[in-house]
């Protein structure tokens, strides 16, 4: 069932949980407004109301559209039953999350996958395919916590995040709940990440009557070795608390290379560059921007897989550029290794900027990851040659991973450059700077 932990063992005392001013004294998230949506995914029968129960009850209340998402129907959780086979175990599970979910919110709608309990590793491309069908902009996903230390809860946490990268705009929450079990309150969970969503009597109260339902995990389900029950009340006891708690990726994750690295082990292309619509004509907007033919040496850092870089090479005379991921500068560095006059990086900005001037910096979709914007603007300015060119391109939805905005960033970069073009599209902001402020008219004679 488990990896690493034994239901049975006496685990983490509640007290001791308590008793961590990290925990009771977390951040508090906000409910998404009215009209919103929520996606509880939940591994088995039992971890939606377990680890988000108040969440969906206060959600329901507050008019939040509610999916609730069950991906297997919790058949292996006795595996050693004498008494109940898989299938009849399966039944009862899947009738006991009805049962659940309706206590939860009597609007909430429910789809049960029916995959392998167990062998959800296997089943990622399900699970995602789900969710997409199910996403609607803006959405709040909330999954088990990926560090659970259950190979489903992690599967059903990877799944959502591969979904929700091709998915700009959508938030992910995960919800421990073996870890409550299993972890020292010392170093268990990742404290900067871990927030609380306050419970009142009402969502607090759904949530214990929709844990009563589940008879064949609290109660043994005989006598006999094997049928012991899986939550006893040492465990149960986590889930009494008058707050849930959710791991939320801390806003400066992206600003290290391990968090990229990740993400390019899970996808190839974590962003669809290549093959969606929306990238290509973005790319090409870029490149229209362009006030001048050519460039003498132009620098674009975080170039991820390069299919920006190889379309700025050909108008430049020398480029550099950089990533923070290791993946993507091997990638790169394949598709432009018949370019000599271009070079890829691994490096993180502004700290490991390059040396010399450049008449131009394309900073694409890249700026937000910086914690320290102040400093990425200096170090352009410091940069810029003295007919310059500054380009920036960013994503204008909010995302978890951005700790500044695209308004932010450009106007933080814009200081004190001239702006030759503003373009303003509901999902990014593109602008370009001159250091000189000649427009492309003036520099071509048309206008004196």
């Amino acid at each position: 069932m488990s990896s690493g932990f034994d239901h049975r063992d006496t685990g983490t005392p509640e007290a001791a949980w308590l008793a961590r001013p990290a925990l009771v004294g977390a951040p508090t998230l906000r409910l998404p407004g009215p009209g919103a949506q929520l996606i509880v995914l939940a591994a088995h029968p039992d971890d939606e109301t377990l680890g988000a129960g108040g969440l969906i009850a206060a959600a329901t209340a507050a008019g939040v559209r509610v999916d609730v998402v069950v991906a297997t129907d919790g058949a292996a959780s006795h595996p050693d039953s004498p008494t109940r086979s898989a299938a009849q175990l399966a039944s009862q599970r899947r009738r006991e999350a009805t049962a659940a979910i309706a206590c939860l919110s009597g609007e909430a709608s429910v789809t049960f996958l029916g995959l392998p309990d167990g062998e959800l590793s296997r089943h990622q491309p399900e699970l995602a395919r789900v969710l997409e069908e199910l996403l609607l902009p803006g959405c709040l996903v909330v999954t088990p916590w990926r560090g659970d230390r259950h190979p489903d809860h992690e599967a059903c946490a990877f799944a959502t995040r591969a979904v929700l990268r091709r998915r700009p705009g959508c938030t992910h929450w995960q919800y421990p709940i073996w870890a409550w079990h299993w972890a020292d309150p010392a170093t268990g969970l990742p404290w900067p990440a871990l927030f609380r969503l306050d419970l009142t009597d009402g969502p607090r109260s759904a949530k214990q009557r929709a844990l009563a339902c589940y008879v064949s995990q609290y109660r043994p389900l005989s006598g006999q070795p094997g049928d012991e029950a899986v939550l006893p009340e040492h465990v149960l006891a986590h889930f009494d608390r008058p707050f849930e708690s959710f791991v939320v990726e801390p806003s400066h994750a992206a600003g290290n290379g391990s968090y990229f690295d990740e993400l390019y082990t899970e996808a190839e292309d974590p962003w669809g560059l290549a093959d969606r619509f929306y990238e290509r004509r973005k790319r090409e907007l870029v490149l229209a921007c362009l006030p001048r033919p050519r460039f003498r040496r132009a620098f674009e850092p975080g170039c991820a897989t390069g299919l920006l870089t190889e379309r700025l090479a050909a108008r430049c005379d020398e480029l550099l550029a950089c990533d923070i991921a290791t993946r993507a500068v091997s990638v790169a560095r394949q598709r432009l290794a018949d370019t000599p006059h271009v070079t890829i990086t691994r490096g993180a900005i502004p700290e490991q900027w390059p040396a010399g001037r450049f008449d131009l910096i394309v900073l694409s979709e890249v700026g937000y990851y910086c914690d320290d914007v102040d400093a990425l603007a200096e170090r352009v300015r410091s940069s810029l040659a003295d007919d310059g060119i500054l380009v920036a391109c960013h994503w204008r939805h909010p995302a978890l991973d951005h700790p500044r905005t695209a308004a932010e960033i450009h106007t933080a970069l814009g200081r004190p450059h001239s702006r030759l073009v503003s373009h303003v599209e509901e999902d990014f902001l593109l602008d370009v700077w001159s250091t000189t402020g000649t427009s492309v008219a003036r520099e071509e004679g048309i206008l004196l």
